[in-house]
Parts: C-alpha cells; sequence; structure tokens
C-alpha cells in the first residue's frame, strides 16, 4: 500500500488473479461534519481496490490509471469496519473494467462501484508532455 492508503489505515488483505479484498477500522478522522464516514472515504477504498484487482491481473511491472468511475452510495457507516471487494470483469489490450462492492462490519453493502481503467506498460508513469 501507499502511504496515502496506509494513513487511511486501509490494509490490502488479497490482491490475486483480478481479485482484491482491502479492509478497514473505522476511526474518528474518517468522518465527515455529518459524522459519518466521508463519501471521500468509500470512494478511495473502493478505487483502490478495483484498480489493484485489475493490476493483479497484468503481467508483472504493468500498472493502471482509473478513466472513469462511478459509485453509488447506499447506506451511511458511524463505526466499526469496512472492506471493499473488487474483481476485474474484462481486460482489452488498452483497457479493464471493474467492479467492487463496500461492506460494512455487519456484512451489508454500503456502496458499489464501476470503473474503467487505462492499462500502462509500467506501473509508475511521468506526467504526459504538454502540447
Amino acid at each position: 500500500m501507499n502511504d496515502f492508503t496506509r494513513r487511511l489505515g486501509m490494509k490490502t488483505v488479497h490482491a490475486a488473479d483480478g481479485e482484491c479484498h482491502i479492509e478497514m477500522i473505522v476511526d474518528e478522522f474518517h468522518m465527515s461534519t455529518a459524522e459519518r464516514v466521508h463519501g471521500g472515504v468509500f470512494f478511495t477504498m473502493l478505487d483502490t481496490a478495483m484498480g489493484r484487482a485489475v493490476i493483479s491481473n497484468l503481467p508483472e511491472g504493468r500498472g493502471c490509471a482509473t478513466i472513469e468511475a462511478k459509485i453509488n452510495y447506499f447506506r451511511p457507516v458511524q463505526n466499526g469496519s469496512l472492506r471493499a471487494e473488487a474483481h476485474c470483469v474484462y481486460v482489452s489490450r488498452r483497457t479493464a473494467y471493474a467492479e467492487a462492492s463496500l461492506i460494512d462490519g455487519e456484512d451489508r453493502i454500503v456502496a458499489r462501484s464501476t470503473g474503467t481503467f487505462m492499462l500502462t506498460d509500467t506501473l509508475k508513469q511521468s506526467e504526459r508532455e504538454r502540447v
């Protein structure tokens, strides 16, 4: 995990064969002013899990970048744990498509996401030259 996701408390439990599971314990700093987990935390978990599911389907050293992602929020979370479960649905030569669910500590789906990813030749990419 990178420093950003580690600071949020996310831990990868599994990432292989087009699947990824990430877990996190809800903490006070995850909360919005409405005293529930901020939607950006939900989205970060889902996007990260989908990206890792895609990468786990690629040859060593290749990477991806999110082109488009959509999220549906179903219910708030105020405490407990969260688990993102993602799977890579389709990989073409240049793009991949993934889906993910975010599940609370009571095994309820609290959000779902889909995403399209651009496949890259390397895991890290430099900024594109501007024209």
